[in-house]
């Protein structure tokens, strides 16, 4: 078995892969605070739950954006499952070619999302990542990464409105039957939901403009779950991170198979 880890500025997301299919997923908070003892507990309550056999790991990868906090995880994963954990990293063969300004500041989590999408759906690509922030992933007709758009997050930015104006309340960040609210929570909803959605739809169109061919669009990430009902022409896919991690896990093996 592999166990797969992504470590995003929200949440940890947890996955284990046997005989190439994922059978357990697990998230839980990414806390800066958290000790290496505190995740190593976490991820033996989940194996326990899920009557995983710890010795029956052959490896381990992290994809990670908090530096500060990569190596606590590995180092909990470590000692949980006892083999080396990899990190997606500069030294981790990804086989993605990245046709960007400055190809090593391309985050782990974008080289994973981009490697499992091309592995399920082939190119090109437009892939939308929503998590603390809304990322747009491009790859082009030749598989290669050609760019990104970040924008601050559906969750994010709704916060933000929230803490910055006095008479606003928290939302649950559902679509209201109504495009126009007739009350501040529809409104509010309307807006992160609505607007999120017309931002992603017209965003695909200027892109798929600006390249001049069109882009399988996929969407991804822990708030895609959000608005995926409402976005139907785009195909959902909740576990594509984890599935880049796996592939990429696989080419850093070489051509033994594992489980």
């Amino acid at each position: 078995m592999i166990l797969t880890l992504d470590l995003g500025n929200t949440n940890l997301y947890v996955g284990v892969y046997h005989e190439d299919q994922l059978i357990a997923t697990y998230r839980t908070y990414s806390d800066k605070k958290r000790s290496s003892d505190g995740y190593r507990e976490i991820l033996q309550f989940f194996l326990l739950q899920e009557h995983l056999d710890v010795n029956a790991f052959t490896g381990a990868i992290l994809s990670s954006v908090i530096p500060s906090l990569s190596g606590t995880i590995v180092s909990a994963a470590e000692k949980v499952i006892h083999v080396p954990c990899l990190q997606v990293g500069q030294k981790i063969k990804s086989g993605l070619p990245i046709h960007i300004d400055h190809p090593l500041e391309l985050g782990a989590d974008l080289v994973s999302d981009a490697v499992g999408a091309i592995h399920k759906y082939g190119y090109p690509l437009l892939i939308v990542d929503l998590g603390t922030a809304t990322k747009y992933l491009v790859v082009d007709q030749n598989g290669a990464f050609d760019g990104c758009i970040i924008a601050p997050g559906i969750k994010v930015s709704y916060q933000a409105l929230v803490e910055e104006t006095a008479q606003l309340m928290e939302i649950e960040y559902v679509a209201p039957k109504n495009i126009v609210g007739k009350n501040s929570k529809d409104s509010l909803n309307s807006g992160a939901i609505y607007g999120t959605i017309a931002q992603i739809r017209e965003l695909k169109r200027m892109i798929e403009a600006s390249l001049g061919y069109s882009l399988k669009p996929i969407l991804t990430g822990g708030n895609a779950i959000l608005i995926q009902k409402e976005l139907n022409e785009f195909q959902y896919d909740d576990q594509l991170i984890l599935d880049g991690l796996y592939e990429i896990y696989k080419k850093n093996q070489g051509d033994a198979h594992h489980e």
